[in-house]
C-alpha cells in the first residue's frame, strides 16, 4: 500500500524531494529514444542512411507505415522524457508501457519488412528503460513526489480512499462466520382419537 505523507510545509517536501540520478539518466535515455525515432522517420522516408556495424540501411522508397509509426514514438518518447525529468508518476506507467510496446513493434518490423539493424538500436533503449523502471524502489520515488504536489484537500481525499480500500480488503479477508444450524423441525401432531363405538359395553 502507498503511504500518503504526512500534510505539512509543501515548500519542505519539495526539498526532501531529488531526483535520483537513475532517474535523471531515465530522462536522457528517454530523450535519446525521441530522437533516434525521429532520425528512423528520415531513414524510412529515404532521406537519410543508417550504418550499423558497418552495414547500411537505406530505403530507395518511402516506407510511410514504419515512418507514421516512428513519428508517433518519438512524440511519446519525448512526453515520457519531460514526465521523467520532472519525476512525475504517469511517466513511470506509460514509460514501462511503451517500452514494452517498442519491443514488442521491434520483434514484429524484423519479421515484417525491416531488419535488424533498424531495430536494433530502439530496442536496446527500450530494454534498458523497462527493466529500469521495474527496480524495486524506482516507482516509489515517482510516486513520493506525486504525492508532494498534491494539496492538503487532495492528500486527505486519497488518505479517505486508502482507508476506504483497506477495510473493503479486510472485510474480504475476514471469512464469514458459519451459519447457526437450522431449528428442527416440529414433531407432526398426534393421530386424533378413534370415535367410541355405539355398540360397546358401557359397563
Amino acid at each position: 500500500m502507498i503511504e500518503i505523507p504526512e500534510i505539512g510545509d509543501e515548500e519542505e517536501a519539495h526539498s526532501n524531494m531529488s531526483r535520483p540520478i537513475g532517474v535523471t539518466l531515465l530522462a536522457l535515455g528517454a530523450g535519446l529514444a525521441g530522437l533516434l525515432e525521429v532520425w528512423r522517420t528520415l531513414v524510412f522516408l529515404g532521406i537519410a542512411n543508417w550504418t550499423f556495424v558497418g552495414k547500411e540501411v537505406s530505403f530507395n522508397e518511402p516506407q510511410w507505415g514504419q515512418a507514421i509509426w516512428a513519428v508517433i514514438l518519438a512524440a511519446i518518447w519525448f512526453w515520457i522524457a519531460e514526465g521523467f525529468w520532472n519525476v512525475r508518476a504517469y511517466a513511470w506507467s506509460f514509460g514501462i508501457f511503451i517500452s514494452m510496446f517498442t519491443l514488442i513493434f521491434g520483434f514484429f518490423a524484423i519479421l515484417g519488412s525491416s531488419t535488424l539493424e533498424a531495430e536494433s538500436a530502439p530496442i536496446f533503449i527500450a530494454l534498458i528503460i523497462f527493466f529500469y523502471l521495474n527496480y524495486p524502489g524506482v516507482q516509489k520515488h515517482f510516486v513520493e513526489h506525486e504525492m508532494a504536489l498534491l494539496t492538503p484537500e487532495q492528500r486527505a481525499a486519497m488518505a479517505q480512499v486508502q482507508a476506504a480500500n483497506a477495510a473493503a480488503a479486510r472485510a474480504m479477508a475476514t471469512p464469514a462466520a458459519p451459519a447457526a444450524p437450522a431449528a428442527p423441525a416440529a414433531p407432526p401432531p398426534p393421530p386424533p382419537a378413534p370415535p367410541a363405538d355405539p355398540d360397546a359395553p358401557t359397563g
